[in-house]
């Protein structure tokens, strides 16, 4: 290694030590491996997808009582997020901070007494809806997206009293638009990737992106094979330059201030389940077919390669100042914003 590319390294390396680096989406696995991947990643803090999209509510809170018993038993490693300050308590003492952020809310409906249940449990991110149609909008799988539901406007009011994230990842684009419309606080999209790059019913459109731009939100740009494709070969594995690409247009579109990371991965599936998966049209077109082992784009295999996107947006041009917002100054800042329960 040359003398000007070892400084780099160095630089790279010091950088992303001194940054608190948020991954804006991803399901843990409850085990010491987890553990180890976010500690040799340098990671603080993730967004937990703690609840199984459309599962009933009596399933939903076994779901979070496990996590939370989990965290308990590891509070030497882990702690529960319910504020930034527990995130910033996190990397000052070198734990990891798990956030709950359950990806629907069928196991709510409309009931706002179980979304302050929720609320009251821990979860400080919630995404409206997962694919398909519910009470309070409609996914991004459904034909036809007529948008916010009226009580999917009252829903998003109560979450905003409550101090909860509004997340649209997996809304149709009229319900998420109406939902940054709703919501006094600014919305997420926490894991997701540009359509003018790799066109998909999950990515956004640079229309999409100005509007949450303007409404203060940030989006999370995934590393998954499957939604950094290139259109013009789509069968070429993806690598952390092309995530540098997607990261590049939002910025181009909608600002640094707008723009972070979400791995998107799920650490509990195994190889079985995702051919298990695979069986239904809906997941192949959703998720492309890619081997088990190309399902994650190039240099980003598991959490503990977080540092190689450190190093891929130094490469990709941006600065230092830049790079630490992506990792996770953004998340803290808009996580800040909607976190303060509003009027009390």
């Amino acid at each position: 290694m040359n003398t000007s590319a070892a400084e780099a390294t160095g630089s790279a390396t010091e950088l992303h030590a001194a940054a608190t680096v948020v991954d804006g989406s991803t399901v843990i696995e409850l085990s010491d491996a987890h553990l180890d991947r976010i500690r040799r990643g340098g990671v603080t803090a993730v967004n937990h997808t703690v609840t199984t999209p459309y599962v009933d509510t009596a399933t939903a809170l076994r779901e979070v009582n496990r996590c939370r018993r989990w965290i308990d038993e590891h509070s030497d490693d882990v702690l529960l997020a319910l504020s930034v300050a527990d995130i910033e308590r996190a990397k000052a003492e070198g734990k990891e901070a798990v956030i709950f952020g359950p990806q629907d809310t069928e196991m709510i409906g409309v009931d706002l007494d179980l979304l302050g249940a929720f609320y009251d449990l821990g979860v400080r991110i919630l995404q409206l809806t997962y694919q398909r149609q519910n009470l309070l909008g409609a996914g991004c799988g459904e034909r036809v997206d007529p948008g916010l539901t009226h009580r999917g406007r009252t829903f998003v009011q109560a979450m905003d009293e409550l101090g909860i994230l509004v997340d649209v990842s997996h809304c149709g684009e009229r319900t998420g638009l109406d939902a940054m419309d709703a919501s006094s606080k600014p919305v997420v999209v926490s894991h997701s990737f540009c359509d003018v790059l790799s066109p998909h019913i999950r990515a956004k459109s640079d229309g999409y992106l100005r509007r949450l731009a303007e409404q203060g939100g940030v989006i999370g740009i995934t590393t998954l094979s499957g939604f950094l494709y290139y259109p013009d070969a789509p069968s070429r594995r993806p690598d952390l330059a092309r995530f540098v690409e997607h990261v590049a247009h939002v910025v181009e579109v909608a600002g640094v201030d707008h723009v972070a990371i979400a791995t998107d991965y799920d650490e509990t599936l195994t190889e079985a389940m995702r051919a298990e998966q695979m069986k239904a049209s809906e997941f192949k077109s959703l998720l492309g077919d890619w081997k088990w082992d190309e399902r994650r784009a190039i240099g980003m295999d598991d959490a503990s390669k977080f540092p190689n996107l450190t190093e891929a947006l130094l490469a990709g041009g941006f600065s230092p100042e830049e790079v630490t917002k992506i990792l996770g100054g953004n998340w803290l800042r808009v996580f800040g914003e909607a976190w303060k329960p509003g009027n009390r």
